[in-house]
């Protein structure tokens, strides 16, 4: 059994944008190819899918309505930075409210999004 490595998986939330909405826009930002709501780059994969814990009043992102689980397959870890970087600042451009959960939130822009987001 092998440990998980620091690029191996990010969890990005996104609200502000429907399912197919969030595919789309993922889709624009990587180039990624479709299959339903998997999506892939090289051996990237990204699934895009409704937030099992989604509250309507939730302010926390863990409760935003949309979760991005977004793994590495066996992609160097720049491509993986740059997938994840390009998801955030496309949502943010279009007026979305995204965070990215991640060992290496220290690598992405705005630090994966949590200083957007304090109370």
């Amino acid at each position: 059994m092998t440990t998980p490595g620091r690029y191996d998986y990010c969890g990005l939330y996104l609200r502000g944008a429907g399912q197919e909405a969030a595919i789309e826009l993922t889709a624009h930002a990587t180039g990624a190819t479709r299959n339903g709501c998997l999506l892939r780059i090289d051996t990237i994969e990204i699934e895009i899918r409704r937030n099992d814990t989604f509250t309507h009043d939730g302010t926390d992102f863990p409760t935003w309505p949309i979760k991005m689980e977004i793994e590495r397959g066996n992609a160097p870890s720049h491509q993986v930075i740059e997938t994840v970087s390009k998801i955030l600042t496309c949502a943010w451009q279009a007026g979305h409210d995204a965070v990215a959960a991640c060992d290496y939130e220290d690598e992405l822009p705005d630090h994966g999004g949590y200083p957007r987001y304090r109370d």
